[in-house]
């Protein structure tokens, strides 16, 4: 029974989940709003779609995984994969109730973001580039859906964190399908370094890793915010000469870690527009 509860609990990815909650409740701070009651439906929301999409992937993904990850909890026979896909639809449909709670703006980001999650799992990851896209989407937007809650002025606030965090993943994204070529080819994913080669997709990666490091200058959040970016952007830069040497494993890792500091330096950002930094 514990185990059964563990893999239930892993297949979320809970990390990843708490990341995406905190990122929301962030947006929600830059958007000047400091409601607990709303802040609390913000996270729950994020994580359990965040959990939903980790999981539904797991699903359509199960013969890929097999080969790259075989510890997941379907490949290894922990969860059946139809009980998996049940599990991420309810959880699909209580991370909307809760985001229809807050406003109109949440649900309707709510339900797209779930839709995409479901459409990438099911297709779009096989589609070169535009897999891609759609992660990338996905994750800045969590920015988005916490500034929702205080109206269209909280989703315009929350445009440089949408945007930076937009094109990091889209960098740690390609850099994460080099790594991962052996299994895309045995699932027949068309990935875009199985298409255009792994120094064409490398070298996209850099780009957006650069144009990252350039947008991160020009959001008005402080001193303190500016300080942490720059740890942010060390890092970024780090994964481009660190992919440049062909270590994928590594420049993903390098751009991991300065979307952490990225992070950090949008709550510092939060802090500074409500005054308490």
């Amino acid at each position: 029974m514990i185990e059964a509860l563990r893999a239930f609990w892993e297949i979320l990815r809970p990390i990843n989940c708490t990341m995406a909650g905190i990122a929301a409740v962030i947006g929600l701070a830059i958007a000047l709003s400091q409601n607990p009651r709303i802040l609390i439906l913000i996270f729950l929301s994020v994580f359990l779609i965040t959990g939903a999409g980790n999981a539904v992937n797991d699903y359509y993904d199960r013969a890929i995984d097999a080969v790259n990850r075989p510890k997941r909890p379907i490949p290894s026979g922990r969860i059946d994969s139809q009980t998996a896909l049940r599990y991420s639809l309810i959880l699909f449909a209580s991370g909307c109730i809760m985001a229809g709670v807050v406003n109109q703006i949440c649900l309707g980001v709510a339900v797209l973001n779930s839709a995409l999650l479901i459409i990438y799992a099911r297709s779009l990851k096989a589609t070169p580039l535009a897999g891609n896209i759609c992660v990338a989407f996905l994750t800045g937007s969590v920015f988005l859906f916490g500034g929702g809650a205080a109206g269209v002025a909280g989703l315009l606030a929350n445009k440089v964190p949408f945007l930076l965090s937009f094109l990091a993943t889209m960098s740690r994204e390609i850099m994460k399908d080099v790594e991962d070529m052996e299994g895309d080819r045995v699932g027949g994913a068309k990935t875009l370094p199985i298409l255009a080669g792994v120094r064409t997709a490398s070298a996209l990666a850099a780009a957006f890793a650069a144009l990252a490091v350039a947008l991160s200058f020009t959001a008005p959040f402080g001193m303190a915010y500016m300080a942490i970016v720059t740890v942010a952007d060390l890092f970024f830069l780090a994964s481009i000469m660190i992919v440049a040497r062909g270590n994928a494993a590594g420049s993903q890792r390098a751009l991991k870690i300065g979307m952490a500091f990225a992070l950090a330096a949008f709550l510092a950002g939060a802090l500074h527009q409500m005054d308490l930094l």
